[in-house]
């Protein structure tokens, strides 16, 4: 059972991250985030989290979509 909405500024994808989802609020973009036991609501939109997480890991948004279509392409 998920805990109740939890509004943070900043999010990072981690491990318990399930799901992030576009959240249409008071005239507002958010993002929805539901991990194990929480849903977070982020006032971002989702592909702005994800962008920024992949350059905190180390890596960058098109080049994660690139090894995402040559991992693709090796498997067909």
């Amino acid at each position: 059972m998920l805990k109740q909405e939890i509004l943070k500024e900043e999010y990072e994808i981690n491990p318990y991250t399930m799901m992030i989802k576009p959240y249409f609020k008071d005239s507002k973009f958010y993002s929805e985030i539901i991990e194990e036991d929480e849903r977070l609501i982020i006032p971002e939109k989702p592909l702005d989290i994800v962008k920024r997480s992949c350059e905190y890991f180390g890596s960058s948004f098109d080049g994660s979509c690139n090894m995402v279509i040559l991992k693709i392409h090796t498997l067909i």
